[in-house]
């Protein structure tokens, strides 16, 4: 479906792809930032472990990873076209 873009549209594809790519990573760096407030040991939480901090951790970072490579393969491929 992609091999089919019409080239009129390309300009506002890559605009679009690149918005969204910089507000994604935008999301990341705002969640490094604060990780300590939301992945550190909550003390109202009796059976806050490590595990499942790190679970947590791997919760956020396993989508958000997979999200950023999809719209950076998009827009590196809106960009050769």
């Amino acid at each position: 479906m992609l091999t089919e873009i019409n080239p009129v549209v390309l300009p506002a594809l890559r605009i679009a792809a690149t918005f969204f790519l910089v507000v994604n990573v935008n999301r990341g760096v705002y969640i490094f930032r604060n990780r300590h407030r939301f992945f550190d040991q909550d003390p109202t939480i009796s059976e806050d472990i490590a595990p499942v901090r790190k679970l947590r951790v791997e919760v956020v970072l396993i989508p958000w990873s997979t999200l950023t490579l999809v719209v950076l393969i998009l827009l590196i491929y809106l960009w050769m076209q």
